[in-house]
């Protein structure tokens, strides 16, 4: 009758008998920093929302925005990007 444990079978025997072997795990951990000096990045800018381009394509969705007041909100997002902040952080 077969076993519902998840347990390979063979593990279950030699743990039974008291014999037990340890393997390597077959991976390596790395670390995961780099060094990059700040002014080698490059940042690029875009639009997130391009109201333009989406009323061109036939998606006109900045009607529904301005009936919600997010204007505001979209204007934040298409706003000035501050380079050196964002190489930074």
């Amino acid at each position: 009758m077969a076993s519902s444990s998840s347990v390979p079978e063979s593990t279950m025997q030699d743990t039974a008998q008291g014999t037990s072997t340890q393997e390597a795990p077959a991976y390596e951990i790395k670390g995961r920093t780099t060094s990059l000096e700040e002014w080698d990045l490059t940042v690029q800018v875009e639009i997130p929302v391009d109201f333009t381009s989406l009323s061109y394509h036939g998606c006109n969705i900045k009607e529904y925005c301005e009936s919600q007041d997010l204007m505001d909100y979209f204007n934040m997002l298409n706003g000035p990007t501050y380079m050196s902040m964002v190489r930074h952080f």
